[in-house]
């Protein structure tokens, strides 16, 4: 499946709507419709599939006349069938946001408007009667197209923005969870639900995310990265397999939303339940899109929290949710059903970057956003601690971070292997190594100077954490771990790094290594045929010129005591690495 549209299919489709979209883009198309009185403006929205007409207080949608794989709107009934289908299970998490269909007439001299009355007959009901006699759509203005009426909602409720004001009520997520759980208790379930969850079908819809991006051989998404998805999707479907085919068996599966994103649920606090939540948009275009077992629909929310940095707020909604639910069996598939949920965003991201008429600054944030959402995939799917993610270790010369860095490459390494893990291991980026490679020197070659001199100038270190950066980059979007050994004793250094892990939406953890001024020249001294230039003067100069870690940075800052054996050293990084993690 692919929710992209070619450049003729939408050449030919903005042809067919211009006219429509014209008309109704002015406000006298609205001039019947009573909840439109007192509108100044007529805001337009466009996605793939719809346009949206943002009237006053009310909301029209219509639908594109479209015929793809995955929705056909390519006739008059079925655009006017699939609107009652879309008010009807909308209705359902949000009972007074739909009004109705209605619909769209071409009056006499040409011009089109928005009929003042719903069209209230069900979904396939004929335009005339059995008896031929004529019908009021008949005696009326020719019908050219229907459109969804909503209740316009303010957009500075939706989850998402309350969640980025800060202003989430305690509780508000697990009475969410709470919600779902008696609105999937409720939903429609039968044999065609139930087909659509069998492990055939959920295996099918998984691998197709993998390699449909794939096939679209974007440089921007890295080859190894889809091929670590595809082994670790792979083993989990192995893993979950009879826990699929069982729920699907038991008739688990129902009619779901579909697309449960943060910027489709509503939050009212002021009002009584049921109309304190409103979750608008579910899938109505096509019902294999909807059915699903409920963990599947849940993982859309928990994934589009968890791609936003909501960590807690996506633990307190599946606590909630699987408690009410007592349907802790099926918290085993939130893993494979969130990477899964995740893999399709990344998909439909890979497919709008492909497309030639997108401008260029929205093709750079599909690429963003695709690898972002394949990467929480991996993670999802890696065991505690071993999805891609990025370390630093800072510290003075002779602290042990190099030391360090080379253990815990080893150590996660193994670990990986012992979970059958088929990525490349961990790969650590030594500054000394790198600077030496700018400067066209082998690593073991001196190349000792004044503190900030020589090879290292303030210009020269600019250059080799710049270096050291596109490293991690190249192989975070790979889907590997990256550590990172350098001083690192400006906050400025520092911050590069934190907003890559950032924009990729990795975790990432500085760790930073002390060692007693005794300790430290001890083992500079103790040096031979190493990268590292660092003396004795080197260190009392770098001493006086670190940067304690900012305030914005005490997060992520993890102090490591490596003034002992290396083996007490890598438990403290290790302990503090699963802090980090958790």
């Amino acid at each position: 499946m692919s929710s992209s549209i070619g450049a003729s299919m939408l050449a030919t489709v903005k042809l067919e709507l211009t006219d429509e979209m014209a008309a109704l883009g002015d406000l006298r198309a609205y001039a019947e419709v009573p909840n439109a009185a007192g509108a100044e403006a007529v805001e337009v929205i466009q996605t793939h599939i719809s346009v949206v007409f943002l009237v006053g207080d009310a909301v029209f949608k219509i639908k594109k006349p479209l015929c793809l794989p995955f929705v056909d709107y390519s006739t008059l009934e079925l655009r006017r069938h699939f609107c009652h289908v879309e008010v009807e299970l909308n209705r359902r998490l949000a009972s007074d946001v739909y009004r109705g269909v209605v619909v769209i007439r071409r009056a006499a001299d040409g011009h089109l408007y928005v009929d003042g009355d719903y069209d209230d007959r069900g979904p396939s009901d004929d335009h005339a009667r059995a008896d031929g006699a004529e019908t009021k759509d008949e005696r009326r203005d020719e019908v050219v197209d229907y459109a969804v009426e909503m209740r316009r909602l303010d957009e500075a409720r939706t989850l998402g923005a309350w969640l980025a004001r800060g202003e989430l009520r305690p509780g508000t997520m697990a009475a969410i969870g709470r919600r779902l759980t008696e609105f999937h208790r409720h939903a429609a379930r039968g044999p065609d639900v139930d087909a659509r969850a069998c492990f055939d079908a959920v295996a099918t819809n998984c691998r197709d995310n993998y390699t449909q991006t794939a096939a679209l051989h974007l440089d921007a998404i890295p080859e190894a990265l889809l091929e670590r998805l595809a082994t670790l999707t792979e083993r989990e479907l192995r893993r979950q397999a009879t826990t699929i085919a069982s729920r699907a068996e038991q008739g688990l599966a129902c009619d779901c939303h579909g697309d449960l994103r943060l910027d489709h649920v509503y939050l009212f606090p002021e009002r009584e339940p049921p109309v304190d939540l409103e979750i608008i948009d579910c899938v109505e275009f096509n019902d294999a899109f909807r059915y699903s077992d409920p963990i599947a629909d849940l993982a859309f929310l928990v994934m589009d929290l968890r791609y936003h940095g909501f960590t807690a707020e996506a633990d307190e909604l599946t606590s909630a949710y699987f408690d009410a639910a007592d349907d802790h069996g099926g918290a085993a598939l939130l893993p494979l059903y969130t990477a899964y949920r995740a893999s399709v965003r990344g998909k439909v991201e890979a497919f709008r970057m492909s497309e030639p008429e997108v401008p260029a600054a929205s093709r750079e944030e599909a690429r963003r956003a695709s690898l972002r959402h394949l990467l929480l995939a991996l993670r999802e799917l890696s065991a505690p601690g071993l999805g891609p993610s990025l370390i630093l270790l800072a510290g003075l010369p002779g602290s042990g971070k190099s030391t360090l860095a080379a253990a815990l490459g080893e150590t996660l390494g193994e670990t990986q292997g012992e979970t059958g893990g088929e990525a490349d291991p961990p790969l650590i980026i030594r500054s000394d190594v790198v600077r030496k490679r700018l400067a066209g020197l082998s690593p073991e070659t001196s190349s000792k100077a004044a503190f900030g001199e020589g090879i290292y100038t303030p210009a020269m270190t600019e250059r080799t954490y710049g270096a050291c950066l596109e490293m991690a980059r190249a192989a975070l979007c790979e889907g590997r771990t990256v550590l990172v050994d350098a001083n690192f004793r400006g906050n400025r250094q520092r911050r590069l790094f934190v907003a890559l892990a950032q924009e990729l939406g990795v975790p990432l953890c500085l760790l930073i290594c002390e060692a007693s001024e005794e300790e430290s020249l001890a083992r500079i001294r103790a040096r031979s045929g190493d990268a590292s230039d660092a003396d004795a003067s080197i260190y009392l100069s770098a001493r006086q010129a670190w940067e304690a870690p900012s305030a914005e940075l005490a997060a992520v800052a993890k102090t490591i005591d490596s003034s002992g054996s290396p083996r007490a050293t890598l438990a403290a990084a290790q302990a503090a690495l699963r802090s980090c993690d958790s």
